[in-house]
């Protein structure tokens, strides 16, 4: 049965079709992380509708090949200008625009290129062989277990995704409560659609994930171009030396000499991938510090490929991972993750234990791509990251009304409804507001998306309780220590932050008046 799923996973994947969509989606992605600002969620959210018109595998091809490529592409403008394409770039600028600076841009380049493709695909590696076990013991949780495991993916996106608890929980209960707009599942009646007929379907996935991914952030960059400064000269000068042929490139012997940087980035960023809501930024810091620490003789932090290794393998090696919980529980472990399980929704797949059993074949399509996409990151990389380390430079005058226009089409290609262009734009005010404020999007779309799941298990639960919640809630040990882990989660959280206020205030009252 599954060397059939295998055999027809190679017919999917291994086709014209897959296969170019998987370069397009490399090529593009390496190209949006190229450019300061955008991120690969807001890559997978524009064409999110292009995806619902492909095949399964194809579609995969496109959202994975643009995941990996934004993920590598946002160490090009943070070694090229300084201002990482995204903030999981952000550790690569201490040593990398240094070494810009030194005129070795292109070694710097070609060193966050093969740590990230390194990293990658040990991490892949990493999935392939654990996520079918994993899946196997969630198949053994019942309606309770499963009801306080997405509990708890809520209790750690809500405290890890942000800097402040309150904020995280905010945004995931503003997920919940737009997971519930719609005519309630069960006995048809509409609720929390203040008396609007049009939200009787609840809220499209595709106009959310455009509105909050994508217009919210042209909305905040818009509003940001009057107070942006242009590009030094002397840094566009630099960039220059990075194609020609007289600047340093990188030797087989010192990538070799970058094994346990890689190493560290490895380890760190497959652990904290497979964990909900911590994310690839925590990783390449985590990854970079560690070996910042030990290993002081390499100079980290003053210009050393080896900083920039141990960055770009930390936050590369999350790709796979992150897919750990989507797969295994279909709980999204990113925000990234999330739309890689709409794409999968909009396909008529739910992501859970059983796709293992139902869509064997789709799981065996998705661990190739993960693989095939390594290789064409690879190739796409080498061949046009210092045509791409240019993209910086492109005004945002240009980019937010071009990215706005992609965002409104999206959202109306998706079902050809001008509701959705309207529904995605209150969302991307919302998404705006939510930036500003400093509140993480992450938790809305991921509760968002567990919400039906959320509810189901709890209903479930309700009857085979025959109504009873405590044997509903607390039917079982397990259920039981889940509930208490998630408390624990909440109650930790709590107490640190209280820790870092009394910490800052005491700073302040310690600093002399002026």
């Amino acid at each position: 049965m599954q060397i059939d799923a295998f055999h027809d996973a190679l017919a999917l994947v291994f086709t014209v079709e897959t296969l170019a969509w998987l370069a397009i989606g490399v090529f593009l992605g390496v190209g949006l992380g190229a450019i300061p600002g955008l991120t690969a969620s807001t890559g997978i959210a524009l064409m999110l509708p292009l995806s619902f018109t492909l095949e399964i595998a194809g579609a995969l091809g496109l959202l994975i090949g643009l995941y990996k490529g934004a993920v590598f592409g946002g160490s090009i403008s943070a070694i090229s200008f300084a201002t990482p394409g995204a903030p999981d770039s952000a550790a690569t600028v201490y040593d990398g625009y240094k070494l810009t600076k030194q005129g070795k841009g292109r070694k710097a380049i070609l060193t966050a290129l093969y740590a990230s493709v390194t990293a990658d695909t040990a991490s892949d590696i990493v999935v392939i062989l654990v996520a079918p076990t994993i899946a196997l013991l969630a198949l053994q949780f019942g309606p309770t277990e499963r009801l306080w495991l997405m509990v708890v993916a809520i209790a750690l996106l809500g405290t890890l995704s942000g800097r402040h608890l309150a904020k995280g929980m905010l945004s995931a209960g503003i997920g919940l409560f737009l997971g519930t707009i719609g005519a309630d599942p069960v006995s048809n009646v509409a609720r929390n659609t203040f008396g609007q007929d049009w939200l009787r379907d609840g809220i499209h996935l595709v106009p959310l994930v455009i509105g909050i991914f994508a217009m919210s952030q042209m909305l905040d960059q818009g509003l940001d171009l009057l107070h942006r400064k242009r590009v030094p000269e002397r840094v566009k000068e630099k960039v220059g030396d990075l194609f020609g042929k007289k600047s340093e490139g990188l030797t087989f012997r010192e990538y070799l000499s970058c094994w346990r940087e890689m190493g560290i980035g490895i380890g760190v960023g497959t652990f904290v991938g497979a964990l909900p809501g911590l994310g690839a930024t925590v990783a390449a810091f985590m990854s970079y510090g560690i070996a910042k620490q030990l290993f002081p003789k390499k100079k980290i932090g003053e210009g050393s490929i080896h900083g920039i290794a141990a960055a770009e393998s930390g936050n590369n090696a999350t790709v796979g991972p992150t897919l750990v919980p989507l797969l295994a529980f279909g709980i999204p472990g990113s925000a990234t993750a999330a739309l890689i399980g709409a794409a999968l929704i909009l396909q008529g797949i739910t992501p859970s234990p059983r796709m293992f059993q139902l869509h064997a074949e789709v799981i065996y399509a998705l661990f190739l791509i993960l693989i095939l996409g390594n290789v064409f990151n690879l190739g796409i990389g080498r061949a046009f990251a210092f045509v791409y380390a240019r993209l910086g430079q492109l005004p945002g005058e240009v980019l937010v009304p071009v990215i706005m226009l992609m965002a409104v089409i999206g959202a109306f290609a998706a079902r050809g409804d001008p509701a959705d262009v309207y529904m995605m734009l209150g969302l991307g005010f919302l998404g705006f507001l939510m930036r500003r404020a400093g509140i993480p999007e992450a938790p809305l779309v991921i509760t968002f998306l567990i919400a039906p799941l959320l509810e189901e298990n709890l209903r479930r639960a309700l009857l085979i309780n025959r109504g009873d919640w405590g044997g509903a809630l607390f039917g079982s040990s397990l259920g039981i220590g889940l509930a208490g882990f998630a408390l624990l989660v909440v109650l930790v959280t709590l107490k640190l932050n209280v820790g870092r206020r009394i910490a800052s205030i005491g700073h302040e009252e310690e600093r002399p008046p002026r």
